[in-house]
């Protein structure tokens, strides 16, 4: 079942250890501390096995500054619980794509990380990278 809380809704990939976000419009900080702990409440039993995590970012709005820090320390949390790694459907915007990079590299985590302009490309390529 998904939850939303403004512009985030998460949902679990049935069957598979990969939870996707999907965000509409303009997201704001307090928004991304609720997916943060959203997301890690739902892959807690997943620490050991490992899960992966794709944002659906196809229908938003880059973020400003403020929001950057929350997504460093987002994508911190996220390896720090297992996650293996972050797929990022982005339409086919450029300047998503070079924010989504921008913050994994400022989390210096080396986390797997791919772009896709769908999430159906994501899923799949989770699946061959990470078999998950």
């Amino acid at each position: 079942m998904a939850k939303t809380n403004g512009a985030q809704t998460i949902e679990l990939v049935n069957g598979r250890r990969i939870i996707l976000s999907t965000g509409v419009g303009k997201t704001n900080i307090d928004e991304l501390v609720w997916l943060t702990e959203n997301i890690l409440a739902d892959a807690a039993a997943w620490k050991d096995k490992g899960w992966a995590y794709i944002a659906d970012c196809s229908n938003m709005k880059p973020v400003g500054p403020n929001e950057v820090g929350q997504l460093v320390k987002m994508t911190k949390a996220f390896v720090e619980a297992g996650c293996k790694a972050f797929g990022f459907a982005e339409g086919h915007s450029v300047m998503l794509k070079i924010q989504a990079q921008k913050n994994t590299q400022m989390s210096e985590t080396g986390v797997l990380e791919g772009h896709f302009a769908t999430v159906e490309e994501a899923l799949d390529w989770i699946k061959e990278a990470v078999n998950l």
